[in-house]
């Protein structure tokens, strides 16, 4: 999977919205997200993971209170929007977080869109197209991972490989064979 745009919007610490374009890297296969302390290299991060599979790219920020930028104005809902290529094929899934606003008494505004790229057009990628948990199988089957195996080896966040690394031989086993498909 390459990941070729990000859209935040008033998730983590941005009040508004932040485009990532990650295809100016063009053909480079492997890169490094870089920078100081606080830059925002995590919410990258954490917003690829919550459009793919609705939560943060770590255990310790798994609270989904916390994917919600407090600076945002209570009209506006969190959301992340990811196009990204797998085997030649563009994809576009867009992840909003409802969220309870003042004058309401419930949450309102969970929405999810995943479409394949085809021609320029976006074409829907299931049937179901607002429910979470098939949109989440669906993401699953087309990675060939879940979100945590997603977590150990895609993303790598905050030296989180190292779970992979000192995980005992059976779980290594299980995720090499799942990339692989051996």
């Amino acid at each position: 999977m390459k990941p070729l745009k990000v859209v935040l919007h008033a998730f983590g610490p941005y009040k508004d919205k932040v485009y990532v374009d990650f295809s100016r890297l063009n053909e480079k296969g492997l890169f490094a997200i870089t920078g100081p302390t606080g830059a925002g290299k995590t919410t990258i991060f954490d917003g690829i993971c919550f459009a793919l599979f609705g939560e943060a790219s770590g255990e310790n920020r798994n609270d989904q209170t916390l994917l919600r930028s407090h600076f945002a104005d209570d009209d506006l809902y969190t959301s992340v929007e990811l196009t990204f290529e797998l085997k030649g094929n563009h994809y576009n899934i867009f992840r909003q977080k409802g969220h309870q606003k003042k004058q309401n008494k419930g949450i309102t505004g969970d929405k999810i869109e995943f479409y394949k790229i085809e021609n320029e057009e976006k074409v829907p990628y299931c049937q179901e197209f607002n429910k979470t948990s098939i949109v989440n199988k669906k993401v699953e089957e087309l990675l060939g991972i879940n979100a945590d195996q997603f977590k150990q080896i895609v993303l790598l966040p905050q030296g989180e490989f190292r779970k992979l690394l000192i995980s005992d031989t059976k779980e290594k086993e299980e995720i090499l064979r799942k990339i692989f498909r051996t």
